[in-house]
């Protein structure tokens, strides 16, 4: 379809709008392109008030680079029509502009409306098989096109560009959707790019169909739903905007129009999309992931090219960086137009009509606040308040009936000591009374026998407190004093328990459960289990299996048994606490959580355990499984990820003061191995982290264990073997004191000290090490589990290199690439075991095989292997295919 094209005269101005030329007094004019579009835009709507909103939407396509940009332009243009012309351009206060004054026009030909030629019906260009349908977007310069295969009917997106402008940013898009694609595993909230062309014009993206914007689909569908569907629909947005920004991805243009929705209407699926003016917050990134930095140039940083004005920040307006507060102002805005239902529409004063919902208006204000210091830290803050919205409620509700209950109280009060005579105040006392006594009857009829049962409890729990605890009828306490420890107290109680409450199973069971929290929190966990056993059983019989006392206690029991490397029998005890899921989801996860870090799952807690995350109510518990999160994220290599919670946990701890000091100091052991090759760093952050967690918890606590560990881990990968195989033998030897020598955390210390051996060029030494502790973790986790997995790899490559080959033969045999990237995730592991393949193949004279095997496996590992110290095992290979390429003779 055509469009006619005018030349246009105003003043001694003339502008022809097919060349795209502007004349000033028969002369031509040299003016930038923005400038230029701007006339030509006024030149359309001339006489019309054009507002600014409409200009940047536009001519910049809603993307700004500073606060005058506009202004700029418009005295850009003034100055090229000169003094005689530039009256002609009004401005119209706090609206925008107006083109004044005789303007007439001429035909000068006709031009496709679309710049790219494109046309509905036309196949794509470069390809055939796929042909367009229908326009979805277009700015100046880019068109956006769904089209169709003409056999399969299959839908895609085609992002269309002609400059070199365009170009960049599909190549920036292009480039943080990789990095997307390459660092998270559950991409099913982001729209995934197939294919791209950026050789000749026109050049596109091949992206796959998301479904309708959310302004369209909103028009459609947003009318009939619940606020709480409205806002599970945000959620999704939300979860995945913290999702990338978790990776280190901004995305600076959050607005209906990139959200896309699909899926049934009561099931709506949420993608994000147009990441095109997105950011990378740290660019060295893209070397970690082997990613070539295609429209990421190295001012990125300063790049602020991003924004539709009434999503956009009001710090980003002011010239300053965006950030991951930038985004959030975004989503709180998109919040709120969910809510209220006025898409596309900017807060105004008042908006707070259009929300019923006092903590929604709290959430929207804090994620609005024009101050970014005030405004919250990150989109996973936001979705986490979110989500916790209900028990946010129910707290809130608790708060302020508290509160009218003391306020009526003391109004009564005073208006009982301002009424005389005497009895006139007895009277009104005794009416209230009255009223109360009803409401408080009916209250009693419905809670008469829990009220006994928790009073008999408490009076239970009261007398044991005072008695066997602290009491001086404690023979240990009476011998001891204050310099008896809080173990040795809990100790010695626990055997008066039987006795004091023989006849109260209630509070007997209740006792027992508080008791195997301690003994967990302890690390008493022998002690903790009996506990737990007994109190389970006493719930059971009292209340049933399913009650949520009795759920309590199973969780407990297989954290306990996951700790205690009792993994298969854990295994049992979840697979019957699974049944209360529905009932009971945060203390599910959070067992199941600790089950799978006891198997080495670190991929697969992950999810797990934000899930027991979002279930569970702030305070200690909460702490103890953001802590787990952090732990299993660097784990699984996911260290951007593991950085940003990490983070947030630290500032929450740190403005706790005091009660804060150790979470922030666990907080900083758990992440120390996100910072990759940075060792200096990592060894910093634990030593600064060590004395706190030594004088909080001793040196026989587990973390202070792990943090001995994490400490060898920077010595071994500074390749000081020394160092590393001195201090892999003290953190062995500690282990098997705390934890039994049969113990998998034991086990896996073993095969820790035994890859230091091997590493440090004692491979004899290293045997037998890593032979038993193989052993020890097939025999506890099964020969699939990931730790028994790692280790049997690592005991190949021994047995390799000293030629024990039926040895290898039969562990190469029982490896799986799967269970070993599930582990520790590399993205090499078939590679590697290829590689080992190729070593006993050539050990047993079959040449050609291991001469192609170890090609290809050398060529993929050398990619991520560190080529200024490579492992023995990479070194190893080398060596074996320069030997078999040195025995292969010339053609």
């Amino acid at each position: 379809m055509d469009r006619v094209s005018y030349s246009y005269r105003f003043g001694s101005a003339e502008f022809d709008e097919a060349r795209f030329e502007l004349k000033v007094a028969g002369l031509p004019v040299e003016l930038e392109r923005r400038a230029m579009d701007v006339l030509a835009y006024l030149l359309a709507h001339a006489g019309e008030v054009v507002t600014k909103e409409e200009l940047l939407r536009e001519v910049w396509a809603g993307r700004i680079t500073v606060e005058k940009v506009l202004p700029n332009a418009i005295n850009k243009l003034r100055r090229a029509l000169g003094d005689a012309n530039a009256d002609h351009i009004s401005t119209v206060a706090r609206v925008g502009y107006r083109l004044d004054g005789p303007v007439s026009r001429t035909v000068v030909g006709a031009h496709s409306t679309s710049a790219l030629e494109l046309s509905s019906g036309q196949a794509v260009p470069g390809r055939p098989n796929f042909v367009l349908s229908s326009q979805l977007a277009k700015t100046r310069g880019s068109e956006v096109w769904l089209a169709e295969h003409s056999k399969t009917r299959e839908q895609r997106v085609y992002k269309f560009g002609i400059d070199s402008t365009r170009l960049r940013g599909l190549k920036r898009e292009a480039t943080l959707m990789r990095v997307l694609q390459e660092s998270i595993e559950h991409r099913e909230n982001f729209i995934e790019i197939i294919d791209w062309n950026f050789e000749a014009a026109p050049y596109f993206l091949e992206c796959e169909y998301g479904g309708q914007n959310l302004s369209d689909w909103c028009a459609a569908h947003l009318s009939p739903l619940s606020g709480k569907a409205r806002l599970a629909l945000f959620l999704q947005v939300a979860d995945a905007v913290a999702l990338a920004h978790s990776v280190g991805v901004l995305h600076k243009d959050l607005k209906p129009a990139n959200i896309l929705v699909s899926g049934a209407p009561d099931a709506p699926k949420v993608r994000l999309s147009d990441f095109g003016s997105g950011q990378l917050l740290e660019p060295e990134r893209l070397e970690q992931l082997g990613i070539t930095r295609m429209g990421m140039t190295v001012t990125e940083a300063s790049d602020l090219t991003s924004g539709t004005p009434i999503y956009l920040a009001p710090e980003v307006f002011q010239g300053q960086v965006p950030t991951i507060r930038s985004d959030v102002y975004a989503l709180g805005i998109v919040l709120y137009q969910l809510l209220s239902g006025h898409l596309n529409q900017p807060m105004a004063s008042g908006w707070e009509q259009h929300v019923d919902d006092l903590l929604l208006q709290e959430d929207i204000r804090l994620a609005t606040d024009g101050d970014p210091t005030r405004r919250l830290g990150s989109a996973a803050e936001l979705a986490e308040r979110l989500h916790q919205l209900e028990a946010r409620r129910i707290a809130r509700a608790s708060e302020q009936a508290r509160a009218h209950t003391a306020e009526q109280l003391e109004a009564g009060l005073a208006r009982a000591r301002a009424r005389r005579p005497i009895l006139t105040t007895l009277f009104v006392v005794l009416a209230l009374g009255m009223v109360g006594a009803i409401w408080l009857q009916q209250q009693a009829l419905h809670a008469r026998n829990l009220a006994a049962t928790e009073l008999e409890r408490a009076r239970a729990v009261t007398r044991f407190l005072n008695e066997d605890l602290i009491g001086r009828s404690n023979p240990l306490i009476t011998q001891k004093g204050a310099d008896a420890s809080l173990r040795e107290v809990l100790l010695a109680a626990r055997e008066r328990v039987s006795g004091r409450f023989a006849e109260q199973a209630g509070s007997e069971a209740a006792i027992r459960g508080n008791l195997a929290s301690l003994f967990n929190t302890l690390e008493l966990w022998p002690e903790a289990e009996q506990e737990a056993r007994r109190a389970f059983e006493l719930h059971t019989q009292l209340q049933g299996a399913n009650s949520r006392d009795a759920t309590e206690m199973l969780a407990l029991l297989v954290r306990v048994l996951s700790r205690m490397g009792k993994v298969e029998e854990a295994g049992k005890q979840f697979d019957t606490l699974q049944t209360h899921a529905e009932i009971e989801p945060g203390l599910v996860a959070s067992a199941h959580s600790t089950l799978l870090i006891a198997r080495a799952e670190f991929t697969q807690a992950v999810p797990v355990l934000r899930h027991a995350v979002r279930e569970t109510a702030i305070g200690p518990t909460r702490d103890s499984l953001r802590l787990d999160l952090i732990a299993v994220l660097t784990r699984a290599n996911d260290y951007p990820a593991a950085r940003t919670e990490a983070d947030s946990l630290i500032r929450e701890a740190r403005a706790r003061g005091k009660d804060g000091v150790l979470l922030a100091a666990l907080a900083q052991l758990a992440v120390a191995r996100a910072f990759g090759e940075d060792h200096a760093a990592m060894e910093q952050i634990l030593l600064e982290a060590k004395p706190v967690i030594e004088q909080a918890l001793g040196t026989r606590h587990s973390r202070f264990l792990q943090l001995l560990a994490e400490l060898q881990g920077i010595a071994f990968r500074r390749g000081d073997w020394p160092n590393a195989i001195e201090r892999g033998l003290e953190v062995h030897e500690r282990a098997k004191e705390k934890f039994g020598a049969e113990h998998t955390i034991t086990a896996t210390t073993l095969s820790n000290y035994g890859r230091s051996l091997y590493e440090g060029g004692r491979t004899a030494a290293a045997e037998p090490v890593v032979r038993r502790a193989y052993e020890q973790l097939r025999d506890a986790l099964g020969v699939s589990a990931p730790a028994a997995q790692d280790a049997a790899f690592l005991l190949a490559c021994i047995t390799i290199e000293l030629g024990h080959q039926p040895a290898a033969m039969a562990l190469l045999d029982d490896l799986d690439p799967v269970k070993l990237e599930s582990g520790r995730p590399t993205g090499t592991w078939p590679e590697a075991i290829l590689a080992l393949r190729g070593l006993l193949a050539k050990q047993q004279g079959k040449s050609k095989e291991a001469r192609e095997w170890l090609t290809t496996a050398v060529a993929a590992l050398a990619a991520e292997e560190d080529l200024a110290a490579p492992s023995r095992q990479f070194v190893a290979m080398q060596d074996a295919l320069k030997a078999l390429k040195s025995e292969q003779p010339s053609p």
